[in-house]
This record gives C-alpha cells, sequence and structure tokens, in this order.
C-alpha cells in the first residue's frame, strides 16, 4: 500500500485482507483500549477522512498492524 493518501481506502483494504468488518475493528479497538467508539461516529471519521494518528496507531495495533515511515531515497 505504497503512496496511499486515502485512510479510508487503507482501513477498508486491511478489514479485506484481515476478513473482518469495520464494525469488528471497532468491537477489538474498544475491548483492547477500553473505549466507546461508536460505528457511526468512526464512520463520520473515515468518510471526512479526519481521524486522528495516535487514534489510527490504536486502531491498527489492536490488528496487529504498525505504520512504518520512512525517508523516500
Amino acid at each position: 500500500m505504497e503512496n496511499v493518501k486515502d485512510i479510508k481506502k487503507v482501513i477498508i483494504d486491511i478489514c479485506y485482507q484481515e476478513g473482518i468488518t469495520r464494525r469488528d475493528l471497532i468491537a477489538v479497538y474498544n475491548k483492547k483500549y477500553n473505549k466507546n467508539l461508536l460505528e457511526q461516529t468512526f464512520t463520520k471519521t473515515l468518510s471526512n477522512n479526519n481521524i486522528k494518528f495516535n487514534m489510527l496507531v490504536d486502531l491498527l495495533d489492536s490488528i496487529g498492524y504498525t505504520i512504518d515511515i520512512r525517508k523516500k531515497l
């Protein structure tokens, strides 16, 4: 997933690869981080491409992913 600028597409692709729904992702995130993120709120955040970096890191961590930032060569 190189050069992707739309976080919604990234989340959808990861969910597809893992065989989970966004609802499943939210449930795992809520359980792991003791949060109460609602599906409606998450969907709105994704649709607006307005997700905070720390939330993205935690969402990805909850399903075993990390973010790797590298300098271009």
